[in-house]
């Protein structure tokens, strides 16, 4: 997610004041998450809300790739009306164009994953009532409180992403740039999916609207398989490892080894050069940590749009292991999805 450089258009919808924000009604003014119910109510005026987009997307559910294929190849809006139209499959509201009667992606997105935002609470609490996990808490301890557990599947990155701007989120239908402004305004990183097409780490929402439904089908289950988080985790930790012996004990080494080429590093000066070697490897190792420790402003960029699975699996090898602790960690606490307000 970005927190800067976006961009709007430069009209102000003919308004004398360049500055002039309308006031757009959101979960964070209205001061409750009943006003969730507004964006639905607009769609549903077209008779287009959550249930009617979970309920189409069986349709043609059979007909698309595979959550982290969709991510990858992020293919076109005209591609997907395309395939699902020489199938015959009636064409889904969010894929068909304005004079067919079509919504727009970041509409259908916004409605599906706001009706999930008290639901998303409510799963919250039942995994937060039971016992805890030891992952977690390790990164926790590990990190002395500073880091969280990174999130590596795509639809989780997702509503993590959007469950965090949700309350600025407009909850009547307005165009993507006004919706992008309206969460930067509030000094809020906008989600990848809602970034402007030209950004090189945005990816289309349509895309990020049919993960989220494949994976209320469950068809994202094998992207959290025991198989798939051990082999990447063991490839992550041998990264790791590997870069710790590389830049942190390598630099140690050299001096130790270097001055023993130089012949500068006699019997008598033995213990100052163990020193020196120890100094150098502190140095190594502050610089291995400032080079790889998580920061708030990696979400989104170094692990992918989507986190590593919306990259191809050669892609997602060198960045693991570029960047293995991101793999484990990230700056960023989980989101809070939204909970009733009394």
């Amino acid at each position: 997610m970005k927190q800067s450089d976006v961009s709007f258009p430069t009209d102000d919808d003919g308004s004398v004041d360049s500055n002039f924000d309308p006031e757009i009604p959101t979960i964070e003014t209205s001061g409750s998450t009943d006003a969730l119910g507004t964006i639905g109510t607009t769609l549903g005026a077209v008779n287009y809300d959550a249930a009617t987009i979970r309920e189409e997307f069986k349709t043609y559910q059979s007909l698309l790739p595979k959550p982290d294929k969709l991510l990858q190849e992020q293919h076109s809006f005209t591609y997907l009306r395309s395939k699902i139209k020489k199938s015959g499959v009636e064409i889904p509201r969010f894929l068909r164009y304005n004079f067919e009667g079509g919504i727009k992606p970041h509409h259908a997105l916004c409605c599906l994953l706001l009706s999930e935002y008290e639901a998303g609470y409510r799963r919250k609490q039942n995994v937060l009532g039971g016992s805890m996990f030891i992952y977690p808490s390790l990164v926790r301890i590990l990190s002395f409180g500073f880091l969280y557990t990174q999130l590596n599947n795509p639809a989780e990155f997702i509503r993590d992403q959007f469950y965090r701007v949700a309350p600025a989120v407009p909850t009547t239908t307005v165009k993507p740039h006004v919706l992008r402004k309206k969460i930067a305004d509030r000094g809020l990183p906008v989600p990848n999916y809602f970034l402007d097409p030209n950004d090189d780490d945005q990816f289309p929402p349509h895309i990020a609207l049919l993960v989220i439904l494949q994976d209320g089908e469950k068809e994202s289950r094998k992207l959290d398989s025991i198989l798939n988080r051990l082999t990447f985790s063991m490839f992550a930790l041998v990264a790791l490892l590997l870069r710790i012996v590389l830049e942190v004990i390598g630099g140690a080494g050299a001096i130790w080894g270097g001055a023993e080429v130089f012949g500068l590093r006699t019997a008598d000066n033995r213990e100052l050069w163990r020193w020196l070697s120890v100094g150098v490897g502190i140095l190594c190792f502050l610089r291995f940590v400032t080079l790889n420790a998580p920061s708030k402003e990696d979400e989104g960029d170094i692990l992918g749009p989507a986190g590593p699975w919306s990259l191809r699996l050669p892609v997602r090898l060198r960045v693991i292991t570029e960047h293995p602790f991101h793999y484990f960690a990230r700056a960023l606490p989980p989101s809070q999805p939204g909970k009733k307000k009394n």
